[in-house]
Parts: C-alpha cells; sequence; structure tokens
C-alpha cells in the first residue's frame, strides 16, 4: 500500500494481495466457521423415530457442509445397540470425508477395516453411539443435547419393533 499527498490530501492505492493472501482468507473463514458451528448449540444432528419404524439421523445447520453427508435413514431393525459414550474415549479412525478440528468438531465418515462411522460431534463431553448392522455406516457416534433421554426413547423404539 502506498500513500500518496497531493493538494493536502492523503490517498491510498489498493493493491491485489499476494495468491497466499487469498488462501489464508480462505482457511481463516473456514475455520471460523467451523468454531461458530460448534459453538452454535447442543445440537449437531436430529435424531428420530418415523411414524413406520425408520431411524433418521440428520445433521443440523452448517454441521451438514463439515460432515459431508446427509445423514443416515434406516429401519429400527437394524439398530444392534445405542448408548452414551464419553466422546475423548471413542477412536476416530481415517477421516474420508470429513472435518476434523481437534477439540471443536469431528463430523464427516471415518473408515477402519472396511467399516465407516458417521461422526457429527462438537465440544460436548458426551455423546450418542448407536450401532448398526447391515448398512453403509457400522456407527453413528452424534451430539444431542440430552443423550441418555436420547438413548431411552430408541430403546423403546426398538422393543416396540422387536
Amino acid at each position: 500500500m502506498t500513500a500518496v499527498a497531493g493538494a493536502g490530501i492523503l490517498a491510498f492505492s489498493l493493491e491485489m494481495p499476494p495468491w497466499w493472501g487469498f488462501v489464508l482468507a480462505f482457511v481463516i473463514v473456514v475455520i471460523g466457521g467451523i468454531v461458530a458451528t460448534s459453538f452454535a448449540g447442543p445440537n449437531l444432528a436430529a435424531v428420530g423415530i418415523t411414524p413406520d419404524d425408520r431411524l433418521l439421523v440428520r445433521p443440523v445447520g452448517l454441521v451438514l457442509v463439515w460432515a459431508l453427508s446427509r445423514g443416515v435413514d434406516v429401519p429400527v431393525t437394524s439398530i444392534v445397540d445405542v448408548g452414551v459414550s464419553e466422546r475423548k474415549g471413542l477412536v476416530r479412525r481415517w477421516r474420508a470425508p470429513g472435518t476434523h478440528l481437534p477439540g471443536v468438531m469431528t463430523a464427516g465418515t471415518f473408515r477402519s477395516h472396511g467399516e465407516k462411522d458417521l461422526w457429527m460431534v462438537g465440544r460436548g463431553k458426551e455423546v450418542l453411539v448407536i450401532e448398526l448392522h447391515d448398512e453403509p455406516y457400522r456407527h453413528l457416534i452424534v451430539q444431542v443435547e440430552d443423550p441418555h433421554a436420547a438413548v431411552e426413547a430408541l430403546r423403546a423404539a426398538i422393543n416396540r419393533e422387536r
């Protein structure tokens, strides 16, 4: 940026930043969006059972972008087990595709040994873990406002179906 003084007026001429300036701005915007999404609220995923006994797990807000997934729609009969776990005790494996910013957000598909897990977790301490069989994802690890209430509701739906 150069300053030109003429007739008592100070004027600035604007120059284009170098290519790395655009890259840096893009990275700052993306990281800011991830952080803002993780602070937005306790729910990063919506979990529910439809009237025709199907489990729906959908990302909430910008988690759709960070997870690169529209969620899961599977029959209740595919659920093996549901539970609550500490976020820090879970293993993530290889990310493909998705987002992982340590301590802030983990969202997307994580693979290992031919199995896929879907993560939609922010800064919460406890997360809902749903184990499936014969479905594209082996585990669904999601952050909801009250994971213990979600476990009870899902167990009631499983028992009603069986």
